[in-house]
């Protein structure tokens, strides 16, 4: 089994290249560290040298998620381990699919998803921008799949993937280190899969207010929040970028560290969501 490490970073096509690159650079708080191609990266507070990659594309929406395995020899023992279950590679093991990863491979899930799997992820030392927003990693993805127990038992048998909570007939959180949640899967509506968001982290609860107050000052459009989730006990707020992807601030993410600790499972209710007061 592929033993999957941390979320890398997460990839968003973008119709209009320079409009999301300005959204996230100037107004995010993120920095643009890279161009490549038709593709842009981008780093956040924190040694990583991109945690988004844009890519132009005639679609908005999620374009891959990176996951980091161990070494650079994981990734071609993935390799192998993949195609023995009979997982179609998109791209096989290659030094050069993008600046900052020293090896990787993309491959993809049951529902079609593109995953990346990297490493070797370069670390960047120069001082971070001055700005009020200045998130410091990329923290989780939550994607709405086709067949939630087909998607589960592939995150948790082929990449390793243990479940920390479920809400039962929503969603479910996995984890692949001490934080609450890496990945989260929830079960599409109209039976198509789709990118529901992706969250990044602040430091501790007073720069992620702080995201919140300028976050509104820079008129980026709020979803959702702000407020305290149940499962994973996270502040969260949530906003919509130029091409409608939910994005989220977030802080405070459960980190577990007990071996023995149990999932839980809950009945969905009103309160599932807290608001903050």
């Amino acid at each position: 089994m592929v033993q999957v490490t941390r979320l890398a970073h997460v990839g968003l096509q973008a119709n209009n290249l320079s409009t999301q690159a300005e959204f996230y650079n100037d107004r995010w708080g993120l920095e643009r560290v890279d161009e490549f191609g038709n593709e842009m990266f981008f780093r956040a507070d924190g040694p990583d040298h991109h945690v988004l990659t844009l890519t132009e594309g005639h679609d908005a929406g999620l374009h891959h998620v990176a996951l980091q395995v161990p070494s650079v020899e994981d990734i071609d023992r993935a390799y192998e381990e993949l195609l023995a279950r009979g997982v179609e590679i998109v791209t096989p093991p290659t030094t050069e699919l993008e600046p900052g990863v020293k090896r990787a491979l993309r491959l993809k899930d049951p529902d079609g998803f593109l995953v990346e799997l990297v490493a070797g992820v370069e670390t960047i030392s120069d001082p971070f921008k001055d700005d009020e927003i200045k998130p410091t990693a990329l923290n989780h993805v939550v994607l709405n799949v086709r067949d939630q127990a087909q998607s589960e038992a592939f995150y948790q048998e082929a990449l390793g993937f243990k479940l920390t909570d479920r809400f039962v007939g929503g969603l479910s959180f996995w984890a692949c280190n001490a934080n609450h949640h890496s990945l989260a899967f929830g079960q599409a509506r109209d039976g198509t899969p789709a990118f529901h968001h992706a969250a990044f982290e602040l430091r501790d609860w007073e720069e992620w207010i702080k995201a919140v107050f300028y976050a509104g000052e820079r008129g980026i459009p709020r979803a959702w929040g702000p407020g305290r989730h149940l499962f994973g006990n996270n502040l969260f707020s949530y906003y919509k970028d130029p091409e409608g992807n939910t994005v989220e601030y977030t802080a405070e993410v459960e980190q577990i560290t007990d071996p023995s600790r149990q999932p839980r499972v809950m009945e969905p209710y009103a309160d599932t969501w807290r608001t903050a007061r």
